[in-house]
């Protein structure tokens, strides 16, 4: 019952335009930006007074050796939107098509369709982190070529860790979307706050309380945000030309953070398939 929920699921999801014009969106943004921009702002150096980024590191940053940092550079903000956005799409759009009520009362049952969904979301993000690195890979390459400089990409170890740590990132925002847009029934209201909470909300709150007692901080790593700039972190940082600040740099717990997202993304999935066992369809 359940691999037939997620073959359908996974049906719908692939063939629905909204979900590649999200990962179109992210590639672009990550490779347009993220590789062609900054090698041009590198390679031709605006005059600047003050302040200026190393040039070198942010040309160096580009190539395949620091493909992992370079990929997972922002995965926990600007990156993360893109799957926050698939999640919220994947719910909220059966609650703006109206098809939900038809859905529960002749379909295998509400428990089955939605943990159908939510796998069928997993493995969608998943197959976004790939295609974040295949892209991220080539431009990298290319870059390297181009310089005359060592195409020799990072360890596979290091590569699967970073596949793995960037889709637990991106399966918590699209867990936080899915769960927003369970809870109010819509989309856009979802997008709304997880945007909020993702960019502003979490870091702006305890960044103003860590300012009266390190016992906020100590809390502060309890929550996702943090956790996922905490990952994010432990692969290195990079230069770059435009990114968010999430956690202050410092002594980074990679297994604590990996638990903590974990148990947020669980604790998420439990939330959303209780509201749709329990409330009433309409």
């Amino acid at each position: 019952m359940i691999f037939a929920s997620v073959r359908a699921e996974w049906f719908k999801l692939v063939r629905r335009p909204a979900s590649w014009v999200s990962i179109g969106l992210l590639l672009a943004f990550a490779v347009g930006i993220g590789y062609l921009v900054t090698y041009l702002v590198a390679t031709h150096p605006p005059p600047i007074q003050g302040g200026a980024p190393d040039f070198a590191a942010l040309r160096t940053d580009l190539y395949p050796a620091s493909l992992v940092k370079k990929a997972m550079d922002n995965a926990s903000t600007l990156d993360g939107i893109f799957a926050l956005i698939l999640g919220v799409l994947v719910q909220g759009s059966e609650y703006a098509w109206q098809t939900v009520k038809t859905a529960q009362t002749q379909l295998p049952g509400r428990v089955a369709i939605t943990l159908g969904r939510l796998i069928a979301l997993a493995l969608f993000i998943l197959l976004t982190v790939l295609a974040l690195y295949a892209a991220d890979s080539l431009a990298a390459y290319l870059i390297a070529l181009a310089d005359g400089k060592s195409t020799a990409p990072p360890s596979a170890i290091d590569i699967f860790k970073g596949i793995g740590a960037e889709w637990l990132i991106f399966e918590f925002m699209a867990m936080l979307g899915f769960g927003l847009a369970t809870l109010f029934r819509q989309s856009a209201m979802a997008i709304g706050l997880g945007l909020a909470y993702a960019l502003v909300i979490e870091s702006l709150v305890f960044g103003l309380l860590g300012s009266l007692s390190d016992s906020f901080k100590q809390v502060h790593d309890w929550f996702p945000i943090a956790s996922a700039g905490h990952l994010q972190q432990s692969f290195g940082q990079v230069s770059s030309i435009v990114g968010v600040t999430v956690v202050s740099p410092g002594e980074v717990n990679t297994t604590g953070a990996v638990l903590v997202l974990a148990v947020w993304v669980a604790g998420l999935a439990t939330i959303s398939s209780a509201l749709v066992r329990l409330r009433d369809t309409t």
